[in-house]
């Protein structure tokens, strides 16, 4: 699994001249692997070799040297013959696999936020007197890219992600409250999967006072009412995200307005996405767009990544001067928040090809 992933790494890190690194963050510790691991986790790097060490528990990591040729080393997590902790365990498996890495020499590459005490001091006494050189944040432009392995991963969670918008279209009914229709929703996307799934984010009437973002209460939809869904489904550790805006009865004829020129911001802003367009001035063009229309700019970004988080690089927001690139996953969700009576967002995910961008978010966002 995600071997593409680990090549990707070792080319950058030879041309760095890094013969040994530490992941220690969790997400490029999943990124690196493929697995869906549970905290706490590390991956060492070695002139082009990579060990995996992990609680010995889960049982998916045992498979990892098998499938790709790369060392798996277990770790105590849960036990009853000792107190519990695994970071303690970590840094002592650290320590003993080090001592066969042999002739380094130049720089260790380490993620520092990361990294405990513990593991810090496994390292310095692992490696006395080497040089350490941050790889904070490295392995970001390299996550932006999405791979075919896991572009299934995102795609089977769209699927569901679009099972959970049909229950909550239908669940959107006079009298229910938001946590009813997210009650609905968590079910019918469970139940097609087969098992308890990660999900979010916002559910929520359009009367609320904030009516922007918010977790489900017992809020009621009343008559007049729109009902912002904004649904993620995680797969295998990878995040989807969608947004669509439902009535309770037929919308008013001011919701119709700003329901429409909300997809027309949004198809604008789909026009706008290829190789090499810069993120700032896409998020400037859709803010300009939405002004022009005589609208209240909405506050959030205009979009953003997803992949192992459900908010990755490239961030599509004011100062950002990413470019895109083939392969990026991305997001883009205009909206219009009138505080205390309604709210239209709708959001699609799109994957940047050579020529543009390919919709891969397939929920219904029309108007009843």
């Amino acid at each position: 699994m995600h071997e593409q992933q680990r090549q990707r790494t070792t080319r950058m890190l030879d041309e760095a001249g890094v013969e040994l690194a530490l992941f220690s963050d969790f997400d490029s510790v999943r990124w690196l692997t493929g697995l869906n691991l549970s905290p706490p986790a590390l991956v060492l790097f070695e002139r082009g070799n990579f060990t995996l060490l992990a609680d010995e528990g889960y049982g998916e990591a045992s498979i990892f040297g098998d499938e790709t040729g790369c060392s798996y080393v277990p770790i105590v997590g849960y036990t009853i013959q000792q107190p519990i902790d695994a970071p303690a365990r970590l840094a002592e498996a650290l320590s003993e696999v080090a001592v066969g890495v042999n002739g380094l020499s130049g720089q260790v590459g380490v993620e520092e936020k990361s990294l405990t005490l513990g593991l810090w001091q496994a390292l310095r006494d692992a490696f006395p007197g080497s040089e350490h050189r941050s790889l904070e944040g490295w392995l970001l432009p390299l996550r932006a890219v999405k791979t075919e392995e896991e572009l299934a991963r995102i795609r089977e969670g769209f699927r569901l992600t679009t099972i959970g918008h049909e229950a909550g279209r239908n669940a959107v009914r006079l009298g229910q409250r938001e946590i009813d229709v997210w009650t609905e929703v968590q079910t019918a996307v469970e139940r097609e999967a087969g098992k308890w799934m990660q999900m979010g984010n916002d559910c929520i009437v359009g009367h609320r006072p904030g009516n922007m973002s918010a977790a489900p209460l017992d809020f009621e939809i009343i008559a007049n009412d729109s009902f912002i869904l904004d649904l993620s489904v995680v797969v295998d550790g990878y995040w989807t995200d969608s947004c669509a805006t439902y009535y309770a009865d037929q919308p008013t004829a001011r919701q119709i307005e700003l329901h429409k020129f909300v997809e027309e911001a949004l198809a604008y802003a789909v026009s706008l996405i290829r190789p090499g367009e810069t993120a700032k001035e896409v998020d400037e063009k859709v803010r300009s767009f939405m002004a022009a229309g005589g609208y209240e700019v909405y506050p959030h970004h205009t979009g953003h990544g997803i992949g192992l988080t459900g908010h990755e690089a490239p961030r599509i927001v004011p100062y950002n001067q990413e470019q895109f690139q083939e392969g990026n996953v991305i997001m883009l969700e205009p909206g219009i928040y009138i505080p205390g009576v309604t709210a239209i967002r709708l959001e699609d995910a799109f994957l940047v090809t050579a020529d543009g961008a390919e919709q891969i978010s397939h929920h219904d966002k029309r108007l009843p």
